[in-house]
């Protein structure tokens, strides 16, 4: 489960300490969507949330409902 308590958003040398272990995380999720595990796609849309609020302009609001929702229901369906 991933924990991160922040009052907004992040400034970006603040950022710049997630980065290490973001991309590990990254790297390691997007070896599940690669190899289309249904079973891990919580865990994906888990960390989509959580980098979403912490850099809540990543994203456009629809791009981010479209993912969010569509790997709810891939996560569903298992």
């Amino acid at each position: 489960e991933f924990v991160l308590c922040v009052d907004g958003p992040l400034p970006l040398s603040s950022l710049r300490l997630f980065v290490p272990p973001l991309r590990l995380v990254s790297a390691a999720l997007w070896q599940v969507v690669q190899r289309r595990d249904i079973m891990d796609y919580g865990l994906v849309e888990e960390f989509v949330t959580t980098v979403l609020e912490v850099v809540p302009d990543l994203m456009s609001y629809r791009e981010r409902v479209q993912l969010i929702m569509g790997l709810s229901v891939l996560s569903l369906t298992v």
